[in-house]
């Protein structure tokens, strides 16, 4: 990597990000693709890596191979959607029917759109929910947050936190169970 042109991007010369950025650019997305498996994810982990490198290149000392460095920032961004994905499947799964096949396996048309649908449906439902509560998912299962950094960020005890968690986590499977989305009468005891 040109030592001349890292230099101009330390001091936001706009042409020599541009530069950086075309000369990396599909090699990142093609990284993130193969971790990610989802053109949409990968795309936004290509534009998040650049973003974490930009910010971090006072950072780097050439130790290793600019790329290198690059694209172990581009796996630890996809490893952070990945964690993401997960926090949402254990929200739905804890919320939904746990019966249902997982999104791991070959799923039918049919079997994505309901997926999808009761991906939307479990989205409403959270938007439903006061502010205290769906502050509380929000960070916890979309944003990844411990207990402990959602007590911090709210200024409240982490007892107050699981709380919360809990009543919200009871007023979604409510409101999904009206709703029939993924819940059978059966499953509740009810004729």
């Amino acid at each position: 990597m040109d030592s001349e042109l890292l230099a101009k991007c330390r001091r936001g010369d706009a042409e020599a990000i541009e530069t950086l950025v075309n000369e990396h650019q599909a090699g990142v997305y093609r990284l993130c693709l193969s971790i990610l498996d989802d053109p949409a994810d990968a795309q936004d982990a290509t534009q998040e890596s650049f973003a974490a490198a930009l910010k971090a290149l006072a950072g780097f000392r050439g130790d290793a191979a600019f790329n290198t460095w690059l694209f172990s920032i581009a796996i630890n961004t996809c490893r952070a959607l990945l964690r993401q994905r997960q926090r949402r499947a254990r929200l739905h799964e804890q919320l939904v029917d746990p019966s249902m096949p997982d999104k791991e396996s070959k799923q039918s048309p049919e079997r994505s759109l309901i997926e999808h649908e009761r991906s939307q449906a479990l989205w409403g439902a959270i938007s439903r929910l006061d502010e205290k509560h769906r502050l509380t998912i929000v960070l916890r299962y979309y944003h990844d947050l411990s207990t402990q950094q959602i007590a911090e960020v709210l200024g409240i005890n982490v007892g107050t936190v699981h709380s919360r968690l809990s009543a919200a986590r009871s007023q979604l499977t409510g409101e999904l169970k009206r709703a029939n989305l993924g819940f059978s009468q059966e499953q509740e005891g009810q004729p």
